[in-house]
């Protein structure tokens, strides 16, 4: 099995291969990070990759027109063949306090199970993070 991956990390957006990390917890999912999954989501879905740049953490976004264009790739190259999004269920929240290749912080992955038009069984897991007093994405993973 293929795995495509994105982490989308401040300045370094080569770094999206990076997987969630091991010391998480399953938690029941805060509705705030839901909130602000859903919203990003919504413009991935709708291939406003614009729209969902926008929406990422700003220590996301620091990697200029370059890391911007990387992730607008990845969406274009990864996410968008996949088709539109048929259901999506969120299957399990996780915490953690560290992710690989981040500072350590407050970390949330929302795992969903996600069926699209070109892809029966995909998963999707959004991470957010709370740099900023609230959720915001900081990555993005299909699988």
């Amino acid at each position: 099995m293929k795995v495509a991956a994105v982490c989308v990390l401040s300045t370094c957006p080569a770094a999206f291969a990076k997987l969630p990390p091991t010391h998480e917890r399953v938690v029941k999912p805060d509705p705030a990070a839901v909130t602000a999954a859903a919203a990003f989501l919504a413009n991935v879905d709708a291939s406003a990759y614009s729209s969902a740049y926008a929406q990422l953490a700003a220590r996301c976004r620091r990697g200029g027109s370059r890391g911007e264009e990387q992730i607008l790739t990845y969406f274009r190259t990864r996410r968008e063949p996949l088709g539109k999004v048929r259901s999506r269920s969120m299957s399990r929240a996780r915490f953690s306090n560290t992710i690989s290749g981040g500072p350590d912080g407050s970390y949330e992955f929302l795992d969903y199970e996600t069926v699209f038009t070109r892809k029966a069984h995909g998963v999707e897991v959004v991470t957010l993070t709370k740099e900023s007093g609230h959720w915001e994405v900081s990555g993005y993973h299909v699988y």
